[in-house]
Protein backbone atom coordinates (compact mmCIF):
# COMPACT_ATOMS: atom_id res chain seq x y z
CA UNK A 1 0.00 0.00 0.00
CA UNK A 2 2.83 2.37 0.90
CA UNK A 3 4.53 1.57 -2.41
CA UNK A 4 1.30 2.33 -4.30
CA UNK A 5 0.94 5.68 -2.54
CA UNK A 6 4.58 6.51 -3.30
CA UNK A 7 4.08 5.68 -6.99
CA UNK A 8 0.99 7.88 -7.12
CA UNK A 9 2.82 10.77 -5.45
CA UNK A 10 5.79 10.46 -7.83
CA UNK A 11 3.40 10.30 -10.78
CA UNK A 12 1.66 13.50 -9.67
CA UNK A 13 4.99 15.26 -9.09
CA UNK A 14 6.19 14.13 -12.54
CA UNK A 15 3.01 15.44 -14.19
CA UNK A 16 3.28 18.81 -12.46
CA UNK A 17 6.98 19.07 -13.34
CA UNK A 18 6.25 18.20 -16.99
CA UNK A 19 3.44 20.79 -17.09
CA UNK A 20 5.77 23.45 -15.67
CA UNK A 21 8.46 22.54 -18.22
CA UNK A 22 6.16 22.69 -21.24
CA UNK A 23 4.66 25.97 -20.02
CA UNK A 24 8.16 27.42 -19.74
CA UNK A 25 9.00 26.28 -23.30
CA UNK A 26 5.74 27.67 -24.72
CA UNK A 27 6.29 31.01 -22.95
CA UNK A 28 9.83 31.18 -24.37
CA UNK A 29 8.60 30.43 -27.90
CA UNK A 30 5.82 33.00 -27.70
CA UNK A 31 8.15 35.64 -26.25
CA UNK A 32 10.47 35.05 -29.22
CA UNK A 33 7.84 35.10 -31.96
CA UNK A 34 5.55 37.81 -30.60
CA UNK A 35 8.26 40.27 -31.64
CA UNK A 36 8.14 38.89 -35.19
CA UNK A 37 5.82 40.78 -37.52
CA UNK A 38 6.71 38.74 -40.62
CA UNK A 39 8.16 35.28 -40.98
CA UNK A 40 9.69 33.71 -44.12
CA UNK A 41 10.26 29.94 -44.18
CA UNK A 42 11.72 27.63 -46.84
CA UNK A 43 10.62 24.04 -46.34
CA UNK A 44 10.31 20.52 -47.69
CA UNK A 45 6.75 19.22 -47.43
CA UNK A 46 6.15 15.47 -47.10
CA UNK A 47 2.59 14.13 -47.44
CA UNK A 48 1.90 10.66 -46.02
CA UNK A 49 -1.39 8.89 -46.72
CA UNK A 50 -2.27 6.26 -44.11
CA UNK A 51 -4.70 4.19 -46.16
CA UNK A 52 -2.53 3.77 -49.26
CA UNK A 53 0.91 4.09 -47.66
CA UNK A 54 1.88 6.55 -50.40
CA UNK A 55 4.22 9.50 -49.84
CA UNK A 56 4.92 12.62 -51.85
CA UNK A 57 7.50 15.39 -51.45
CA UNK A 58 7.46 19.00 -52.57
CA UNK A 59 9.54 22.08 -51.82
CA UNK A 60 8.15 25.49 -51.09
CA UNK A 61 8.23 28.71 -49.11
CA UNK A 62 5.82 30.69 -46.99
CA UNK A 63 5.46 34.26 -45.80
CA UNK A 64 3.23 34.62 -42.74
CA UNK A 65 2.20 37.53 -40.52
CA UNK A 66 0.59 37.78 -37.09
CA UNK A 67 -2.60 39.25 -38.56
CA UNK A 68 -3.57 36.19 -40.61
CA UNK A 69 -1.93 37.14 -43.89
CA UNK A 70 0.14 34.54 -45.69
CA UNK A 71 1.59 33.55 -49.06
CA UNK A 72 2.56 29.94 -49.67
CA UNK A 73 4.29 28.90 -52.89
CA UNK A 74 5.19 25.41 -54.06
CA UNK A 75 6.04 23.93 -57.44
CA UNK A 76 2.39 23.30 -58.36
CA UNK A 77 0.36 25.92 -56.51
CA UNK A 78 0.22 29.32 -54.83
CA UNK A 79 -2.03 30.10 -51.85
CA UNK A 80 -2.48 33.67 -50.68
CA UNK A 81 -4.58 35.36 -48.00
CA UNK A 82 -4.82 39.04 -47.10
CA UNK A 83 -6.87 38.17 -44.02
CA UNK A 84 -10.16 38.81 -45.84
CA UNK A 85 -9.89 36.90 -49.11
CA UNK A 86 -8.17 33.64 -49.99
CA UNK A 87 -6.77 32.63 -53.40
CA UNK A 88 -5.59 29.16 -54.44
CA UNK A 89 -3.85 29.06 -57.82
CA UNK A 90 -3.50 25.52 -59.16
CA UNK A 91 -0.78 25.71 -61.81
CA UNK A 92 -1.44 22.21 -63.15
CA UNK A 93 -5.16 22.86 -63.75
CA UNK A 94 -4.61 26.53 -64.67
CA UNK A 95 -7.35 27.51 -62.23
CA UNK A 96 -7.74 30.09 -59.45
CA UNK A 97 -10.19 29.48 -56.63
CA UNK A 98 -11.29 32.56 -54.63
CA UNK A 99 -13.03 32.41 -51.26
CA UNK A 100 -13.39 34.37 -48.06
CA UNK A 101 -10.50 33.71 -45.67
CA UNK A 102 -11.45 31.14 -43.03
CA UNK A 103 -9.97 30.50 -39.62
CA UNK A 104 -9.29 26.83 -40.44
CA UNK A 105 -6.99 27.83 -43.32
CA UNK A 106 -4.62 29.59 -40.93
CA UNK A 107 -4.20 26.38 -38.95
CA UNK A 108 -2.05 24.84 -41.65
CA UNK A 109 0.31 27.74 -42.07
CA UNK A 110 2.22 28.17 -38.81
CA UNK A 111 0.18 31.11 -37.51
CA UNK A 112 -1.41 29.92 -34.30
CA UNK A 113 1.20 27.63 -32.85
CA UNK A 114 3.91 30.26 -33.24
CA UNK A 115 2.04 33.39 -32.26
CA UNK A 116 -0.88 32.17 -30.11
CA UNK A 117 0.00 28.68 -28.89
CA UNK A 118 -1.59 28.81 -25.45
CA UNK A 119 -4.78 30.38 -26.83
CA UNK A 120 -5.50 27.55 -29.26
CA UNK A 121 -3.63 24.43 -28.08
CA UNK A 122 -3.03 22.16 -25.13
CA UNK A 123 0.70 21.34 -25.00
CA UNK A 124 2.78 18.43 -23.75
CA UNK A 125 6.42 17.35 -24.05
CA UNK A 126 6.65 14.06 -25.96
CA UNK A 127 10.44 13.68 -25.85
CA UNK A 128 13.80 15.39 -25.50
CA UNK A 129 16.39 14.58 -28.18
CA UNK A 130 19.98 15.45 -29.01
CA UNK A 131 21.94 15.84 -32.25
CA UNK A 132 25.52 16.38 -31.23
CA UNK A 133 25.45 19.25 -28.77
CA UNK A 134 22.04 20.51 -29.94
CA UNK A 135 19.03 19.69 -27.76
CA UNK A 136 15.53 19.41 -29.22
CA UNK A 137 12.11 19.27 -27.63
CA UNK A 138 9.30 17.37 -29.31
CA UNK A 139 6.04 19.07 -28.35
CA UNK A 140 2.55 17.75 -29.07
CA UNK A 141 -0.15 20.40 -29.61
CA UNK A 142 -3.81 19.38 -29.37
CA UNK A 143 -6.47 21.89 -30.52
CA UNK A 144 -8.67 23.23 -27.73
CA UNK A 145 -11.51 23.50 -30.26
CA UNK A 146 -11.10 20.42 -32.51
CA UNK A 147 -14.21 21.27 -34.55
CA UNK A 148 -12.43 24.41 -35.81
CA UNK A 149 -9.25 22.59 -36.84
CA UNK A 150 -8.34 20.42 -39.82
CA UNK A 151 -6.06 18.37 -37.59
CA UNK A 152 -6.28 16.04 -34.59
CA UNK A 153 -2.90 17.21 -33.33
CA UNK A 154 0.38 18.80 -34.35
CA UNK A 155 3.93 17.82 -33.39
CA UNK A 156 6.60 20.49 -33.28
CA UNK A 157 10.37 20.04 -32.89
CA UNK A 158 12.04 23.07 -31.28
CA UNK A 159 15.73 23.75 -30.69
CA UNK A 160 16.49 24.45 -27.03
CA UNK A 161 17.29 28.09 -26.11
CA UNK A 162 17.02 29.50 -29.67
CA UNK A 163 13.47 28.06 -30.06
CA UNK A 164 13.94 27.76 -33.81
CA UNK A 165 11.59 25.39 -35.59
CA UNK A 166 13.21 22.22 -36.89
CA UNK A 167 10.20 20.19 -38.00
CA UNK A 168 6.38 20.27 -37.89
CA UNK A 169 3.97 17.38 -38.45
CA UNK A 170 0.20 17.81 -38.79
CA UNK A 171 -1.94 14.67 -38.25
CA UNK A 172 -5.60 14.56 -39.31
CA UNK A 173 -8.46 12.36 -38.06
CA UNK A 174 -7.59 9.68 -40.65
CA UNK A 175 -3.93 9.62 -39.46
CA UNK A 176 -2.70 11.20 -42.69
CA UNK A 177 0.36 13.35 -42.07
CA UNK A 178 1.72 16.56 -43.54
CA UNK A 179 5.32 17.14 -42.48
CA UNK A 180 7.30 20.35 -42.92
CA UNK A 181 11.08 20.03 -42.64
CA UNK A 182 12.30 23.58 -42.06
CA UNK A 183 15.31 24.42 -44.23
CA UNK A 184 15.61 28.17 -43.56
CA UNK A 185 13.84 30.78 -41.43
CA UNK A 186 14.11 34.53 -41.90
CA UNK A 187 12.57 36.81 -39.26
CA UNK A 188 11.10 40.16 -40.28
CA UNK A 189 12.34 40.26 -43.89
CA UNK A 190 11.62 43.35 -45.99
CA UNK A 191 8.67 42.35 -48.17
CA UNK A 192 6.03 44.40 -50.02
CA UNK A 193 2.47 44.03 -48.69
CA UNK A 194 1.46 43.33 -52.30
CA UNK A 195 2.68 39.79 -51.67
CA UNK A 196 -0.53 39.18 -49.67
CA UNK A 197 -2.79 39.92 -52.61
CA UNK A 198 -2.95 37.76 -55.71
CA UNK A 199 -2.94 39.05 -59.28
CA UNK A 200 -4.75 36.55 -61.47
CA UNK A 201 -2.77 35.66 -64.62
CA UNK A 202 -4.44 36.07 -68.00
CA UNK A 203 -6.12 33.01 -69.46
CA UNK A 204 -6.69 31.33 -66.07
CA UNK A 205 -10.06 29.84 -65.12
CA UNK A 206 -11.53 31.66 -62.11
CA UNK A 207 -13.88 29.95 -59.61
CA UNK A 208 -15.29 32.52 -57.15
CA UNK A 209 -16.95 30.93 -54.10
CA UNK A 210 -17.76 34.21 -52.34
CA UNK A 211 -21.34 34.31 -53.65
Amino acid sequence: MKNLILILILSIIGTVSSKESVDKIINSVQNKYKKVKLLHVDFKQINRFKLTGLESEIYGSILVTQNDKFRLETEDQIMVSNGKNFWRYNKLENQVLIDYAKKSQQDVFLNDFLFKISDFYYSQIVSEQKKGNIKFYEIKLTPKNPDESFFSYIKVWLIDKTWHLERVIYVDVNENEVEYDIERINLNPEVSLDKFNFSIPEGVEVVDLRF
